[in-house]
């Protein structure tokens, strides 16, 4: 067996955990297992479309699941690809998944939990790792949920480029997440009809069904998030705006109150010394910054008159 291959042996089944096979592991399935060379070409090192394939031996199932990157605060996808039969569960993954790892190195080493398992059926033992993995989505939701209660007060305290780049985030992660949980629902459904080579149970198949149920859920607070993030985010582009408009309002009445100062300057400044007035007077200066001043107060009475200051 190749060395990146971990197993537990119980008395009904094989359990297989890889993590990030590679060309020998996979070698290794082939040979040992005789899988399909399409399933086994699924078990790269990049991201696949998840689905379910019914063969005559086997069910190959590939699952992603939410991680939530503390480093980045961005969620992504990890992908957890699954050969199940009676006689064997064997799960390639990337190892981010941490309760599918803790729940395998717990198997290995507390002989509380190893003997729970130890009379599982394959399908057994697969619904107590999905079971694992949908509870831990909820975490994630919940701080999907805090991330936009604190975008919400920003908007309030107006603090524009923060809020826009956490806005940016949020959606970026209920998307991601979205995408991960997208296929589930109907890859669940179709392993329950196929359940029935894996000596799948009356009461586990309503466990199942629990998942499934479990899935929509997830789904539709996801959706619900979505709505409430997209609202806050045209506020927050209304708010932007409305203060943009204020810029440009601003700006436009300091142009105009200085377009008529500016229209004497030039008046006065012209070359026609002879015939302009308060040329020659000693007081010509006072005299036409006197009409600047006025001209000014006209048009501050005017805007004020209008309701537009």
């Amino acid at each position: 067996m190749a060395s990146k291959i971990k197993e537990i042996k119980t008395k009904k089944i094989l359990w297989l955990d890889i993590t990030n096979a590679d060309q020998d592991n996979l070698k290794y399935l082939r040979q040992e297992f005789g899988f399909d060379p399409a399933d086994i070409a699924e078990c790269s090192p990049t991201l696949q479309r998840q689905k379910i394939n019914d063969r005559q031996k086997y069910i190959f199932m590939v699952l992603q699941f939410p991680v939530y990157n503390r480093v980045t605060g961005s969620i992504e996808p990890s992908e957890m690809d699954m050969f199940i039969s009676k006689k064997y569960l064997i799960i390639n993954h990337d190892g981010q998944l941490k309760p599918l790892t803790d729940f395998f190195n717990l198997c290995q080493t507390d002989t509380l939990i190893r003997a729970n398992i130890d009379r599982d059926e394959t399908i057994t033992l697969l619904y107590k790792i999905l079971s694992r993995l949908y509870n831990y989505c909820y975490p994630i939701i919940n701080h999907i949920n805090i991330d936009i209660d604190s975008v919400e007060k920003q908007i309030l305290n107006k603090a524009e480029e923060e809020t826009i780049r956490n806005v940016l985030l949020v959606k970026r992660n209920i998307t991601n997440f979205q995408k991960t949980l997208q296929a589930h629902y109907g890859i669940l459904q179709r392993f329950t009809e196929a359940s029935g080579n894996l000596n799948c149970p009356p009461q586990l198949q309503k466990e199942f069904f629990y998942l499934i149920n479990q899935t929509k859920d997830i789904w539709n607070t996801l959706v619900n998030y979505k709505d409430t993030i997209n609202a806050l985010h045209e506020t927050q582009s209304s708010m932007t705006n409305l203060k943009i408009n204020e810029i440009m309002k601003t700006l436009t009445i300091f142009s105009v109150i200085v377009f008529p100062l500016t229209l004497l300057a030039a008046v006065f400044g012209m070359n026609t010394v002879e015939s302009m007035p308060f040329v020659e007077n000693e007081h010509g200066f006072w005299y036409i910054l006197g009409l600047m001043f006025l001209g000014l107060g006209a048009m501050l009475l005017y805007f004020k008159k209008r309701k537009w200051i």
